[in-house]
């Protein structure tokens, strides 16, 4: 005969939780909006128990790939329950579309290239493809083992939301907090591409005249030489070699003025009471004429004291 289940869940030894203080919902916007659907959805004791299950490490295992958020949480019972969130991923037509958008948009491509999620991203997505980030009930679809999810009704389980789902969605929704690229491998395409294909769309833009110039600069009787193959050099990688007195740099202005300022396009913040980018590029402009103006001539050297002729004593 089966032993009833007790009144708290079973310790977890080791289990993947959140900091006993830490509130995913209070983190950044795309935690947030991750939560927006749990929060509606879920009944109010899921919710709670599934942050004290995050809270207390209640998760064996925790894995999201492509369209799927996979845990084994443990409950009270002596089986962990296996906790499934589906999300729909983005064919590659989509993606396509996405990153042309991006790519096209100075600030998103800026900050993504930065590390950093644009809080306005969803703009680009909109109004032709799915949100990035699921915030609408139906965009997460749950499944899990628990007794609750199976008593739940046929039509309405795969947006039930028991304790143990709520407790994977604040798992998922604190790695968000800490890097909130993650979402785009969960859509179907990894950061890592997603940056790659945004470097490779923009050099293009660049080459062919496009919107978004990147400035290399062009070093007279420098740029012009071919290297040598690496492999031929490993020798002597570190000697700076006799050339390198032969080398001028001049300091000029660039042919283009304010080059990453044209790149990051008009300043975010409207309504400002100063022109932030017309402040930045007087202090660049500043800096660089700083640079450029020659110092003051070094001082003529200190003759050295005559030394008595000893013999002409």
């Amino acid at each position: 005969m089966p032993r009833p289940p007790s009144a708290k869940p079973k310790r977890v030894r080791g289990g993947i939780k959140i900091g006993a203080d830490e509130n995913p919902a209070q983190g950044n916007w795309a935690a947030q909006r991750w939560l927006r659907i749990p929060e509606q959805a879920a009944l109010g004791p899921f919710l709670v128990e599934g942050l004290e299950y995050a809270r207390l490490g209640q998760t064996r295992r925790f894995d999201f790939r492509p369209g799927l958020i996979e845990a084994l949480v443990q409950g009270r019972m002596d089986r962990a329950y296996i906790t499934v969130l589906r999300v729909q991923t983005f064919n590659e037509t989509q993606w396509a579309q996405a990153v042309v958008r991006l790519a096209e948009g100075v600030s998103f491509a800026a900050k993504l290239l930065a590390g950093e999620m644009p809080p306005n991203i969803e703009e680009a997505f909109a109004p032709t493809l799915p949100a990035l980030i699921p915030g609408e009930l139906g965009d997460v679809k749950v499944s899990c083992t628990c007794a609750d999810y199976v008593g739940a009704p046929s039509e309405s389980k795969e947006r039930f939301w028991c304790k143990h789902a709520c407790c994977v969605a604040y798992l998922f929704a604190q790695r968000l907090n800490v890097n909130p690229l993650i979402m785009f491998g969960i859509r179907g395409l990894p950061s890592e591409d997603l940056l790659e294909r945004l470097r490779v769309r923009r050099a293009l833009a660049s080459s062919t005249g496009g919107a978004s110039p990147v400035y290399q600069q062009r070093v007279p009787g420098v740029s012009d030489i071919a290297s040598e193959p690496l492999d031929a050099g490993l020798a002597r990688f570190w000697e700076a070699g006799p050339s390198l007195r032969e080398l001028d740099l001049p300091l000029g202005p660039p042919p283009v003025s304010h080059p990453l300022l044209r790149r990051l396009g008009p300043s975010p913040f409207q309504g400002a009471k100063f022109p932030l980018v017309g402040l930045l590029a007087s202090c660049y402009e500043t800096i660089s004429e700083a640079a450029r103006t020659p110092g003051p001539p070094p001082p003529p050297p200190v003759p050295e004291p005559e030394v008595p002729d000893s013999e002409a004593v």
